[in-house]
């Protein structure tokens, strides 16, 4: 009877380290799966950041242009203000 308990008290060891082994090679697996994809959703994340950047300098390029294309619509603005006056002042002197 003792050899008969210590039997089954071996095979239930074994069971036991068996479904514990096979517990944490799930577990380390599982881990690995989660590191690997929170490292892809760093990675798009970097990507996305850099994509913005891109466009925030675009975006700082264009109003610059604007700025630059509305002061020389404003200095068209003046100069064509400045010939209608010069145009319509009474001239004074000779009026024939």
């Amino acid at each position: 009877m003792i050899l008969k308990w210590t039997t089954e008290s071996v095979i239930a060891a074994v069971a036991v380290a068996i479904t514990s082994a096979g517990a944490l090679y799930n577990s380390s697996y599982h881990w690995g799966q989660v590191n690997q994809q929170v490292e892809e959703l760093k990675s798009r994340t970097g990507n996305v950041e850099t994509h913005i950047a891109k466009h925030d300098d675009q975006l700082t390029e264009i109003k610059q242009q604007n700025a630059g294309i509305q002061q020389s619509l404003n200095d068209i603005k003046d100069t064509v203000r400045d010939i209608q006056f010069q145009v319509r002042k009474p001239q004074h002197g000779d009026n024939k």
